[in-house]
């Protein structure tokens, strides 16, 4: 999630809404931007690219869902705290 700050604000702005909308069209998407529809698609794709957003196909039009999922916290290896001890 903190990876959404690194995020330009439209891209940011744009995934909140995601986010509120579980989802849009890229219609949805080019409308709510208020960016023709190729300038949409570019940016989707960088999301997408990004990981932050994932294509539903089965529907028709394809509707993009965020796709925010926690990482895994990093571990210190047991050997690292036997040398501190």
């Amino acid at each position: 999630m903190t990876d959404l700050l690194a995020l330009a604000d439209p891209e940011r702005t744009l995934m909140t809404w995601l986010v509120r909308q579980r989802g849009a069209t890229l219609t949805d998407i080019a409308a709510y931007t208020q960016t023709p529809p190729d300038l949409a698609q570019a940016t989707v794709d960088s999301l997408m690219a990004a990981g932050f957003l994932k294509v539903d196909d089965t529907m028709t039009p394809a509707i993009f869902r965020p796709h925010l999922v926690s990482r895994q916290t990093r571990r210190v290896p047991d050997h690292i705290w036997h040398c501190l001890e």
